[in-house]
């Protein structure tokens, strides 16, 4: 018993502090004057040379920020007692997809302050383009759908948290598919897939902070 709320407890910490992270690397660049894609490549060398801190940093916030965060998705199908059903079996692989996605994005991130510092002008570009705007249109399309539906397909049946954070995991699940589509034909769909990707990190929260508060249910 002692044991379970331990790892309870953890998880609930991932499922809060991940969040917490994602959120801080998707609201920086608002603040610290980001390029846009197809900048410049001058200019963004010029900006990595004198930001390179912040590139290795926002690696570092939404790698660790999403792995927290899967911790706790993973945590919820163990708890549930689905890793053996469909759904559990769809989270679970979605959920390393998104992780391997997140990882990719994050070495470009931080390959642009690397190939600035060594006057490569074209990896720079490159890099900056690829990591700004084309795996969030990816996310859109298979990794956010798969692992938001997976979960709320998980937690439908209830007892462990209450059903409405089911049913809106659905409903962000089929908000990306669709944001996900729209990406791929005009920047008001990336848009709409990075206020989705804001509004996982608060579902994520708050499924964690309820977790907290609410007596554990019964597994099925």
């Amino acid at each position: 018993m002692l044991r379970g709320q331990v790892v309870r407890r953890f998880a609930v910490a991932a499922g809060i502090l991940g969040p917490l992270l994602l959120v801080a690397y998707f609201a920086t660049p608002a603040f610290v004057g980001w390029p846009y894609a197809g900048a410049d490549p001058d200019q963004l060398v010029a900006y990595a040379n004198g930001h390179t801190l912040l590139f290795y940093a926002g690696g570092w916030l939404q790698v660790t920020g999403a792995a927290a965060s899967i911790l706790f998705f993973l945590w919820i199908v163990h708890r549930s007692r689905a890793r053996g059903t469909l759904a559990g079996v769809v989270t679970s692989t979605a959920a390393a997809v998104l992780l391997a996605v997140v990882c990719v994005e994050a070495a470009l991130l931080e390959a642009v302050p690397m190939a600035a510092a060594a006057g490569d002008r074209a990896t720079v570009a490159t890099a900056f383009a690829l990591s700004n705007g084309v795996f969030a249109r990816i996310f859109g399309l298979a990794p956010a759908p798969l692992l938001l539906g997976g979960i709320g397909a998980v937690l439908l049946p209830g007892g462990l948290l209450p059903r409405f954070l089911a049913w809106s995991a659905i409903g962000l699940s089929a908000a990306f598919v669709l944001s996900g589509i729209a990406a791929v034909f005009g920047p008001v769909g990336l848009i709409v897939s990075i206020v989705l990707s804001v509004l996982q990190a608060f579902w994520t929260a708050g499924a964690a902070i309820t977790t907290l508060v609410r007596r554990p249910g019964r597994p099925r």
